[in-house]
């Protein structure tokens, strides 16, 4: 099934998504971005993936 990205997502709805653990998808998001790769960030800090982000994520998981 594949289900199209429509809107950002951040950490706890993306991991509901790939039924991940939100504290190891984080993890991963910091090792990535330690490999050079930029997230966009909300105000508070916080990650918002868009479709690009999630290929990259899903490239490393």
């Amino acid at each position: 099934m594949i289900e199209m990205i429509t809107e950002q997502k951040n950490v706890f709805s993306l991991s509901e998504l790939l039924n991940v653990e939100p504290g190891i998808l984080f993890r991963l998001c910091q090792y990535i971005e330690s490999r050079g790769h930029h997230f966009t960030k909300s105000e508070e800090g916080a990650f918002q993936f868009n479709d690009n982000d999630i290929a990259v994520i899903l490239a490393h998981y």
